[in-house]
């Protein structure tokens, strides 16, 4: 006579929990996968930001934008720096090819003369630097440290006396001219009529 297996009527019962926890495990596991992804979302979407500004940025200097602040208007910010021989953006802008001084993108926009030999452009103006009269702007074509300075009205003598009055120096050629630290006060080469202050700041 065969006898029949007992059926374990508790199985059931007690897989239930078993098959309950094996299903909230993925849940659990799928509750997390949001959170870590919104954070790789967030990352990328502030590196994609950092990139569109900097390309904003590029964009907004090719389009030829002056670089340098000051009053365009203002002949302080044409000067700005020139005791130091460190002026502001006196070269030719790469993107744009005009001056980088706001001064002179505004008033002359182009050299009115070039040495390319010796990497100079020359700016025609008709100011003065503290009483002295200024006819040229000397900068660079680029912004390799070729001498810069402003060519002046007045013969050397009458040059020095007038910036030892207004400046307190008649700016030598000294150790400090020659370390680039101020200008010097020197002839316009061969013509005696005129002066020039020139420095060669040690910036590229």
């Amino acid at each position: 006579m065969i006898q029949s297996k007992p059926v374990n009527r508790h199985s059931p019962i007690v897989l239930r929990p078993i098959l309950l926890l094996s299903l909230l495990f993925p849940l659990a596991a799928f509750g997390q996968a949001p959170s870590q992804d919104a954070g790789q979302a967030a990352a990328t979407r502030s590196a994609q930001a950092a990139m569109d500004a900097q390309i904003a940025a590029d964009a907004h200097a090719a389009q030829g934008e002056l670089p340098l602040a000051g009053d365009p208007d203002s002949t302080a910010t044409l000067f700005d720096g020139l005791l130091d021989c460190q002026p502001k953006g006196w070269y030719l802008d790469a993107e744009s090819s005009r001056p980088a001084n706001p001064y002179l993108a505004r008033h002359t926009p182009e050299p009115c003369e070039r040495d390319e030999e010796f990497g100079i452009a020359y700016f025609c103006v008709n100011t003065d630097f503290h009483g002295l009269p200024v006819s040229r702007v000397v900068t660079h074509l680029g912004t390799a440290p070729t001498p810069i300075g402003i060519l002046i009205d007045l013969p050397l003598d009458r040059a020095r006396a007038h910036a030892r009055r207004s400046l307190g120096s008649d700016f030598p050629d000294d150790a400090r001219s020659q370390r680039g630290e101020r200008p010097k006060l020197v002839p316009q080469g061969d013509n005696t009529q005129k002066s020039q202050l020139m420095g060669t700041p040690d910036w590229a």
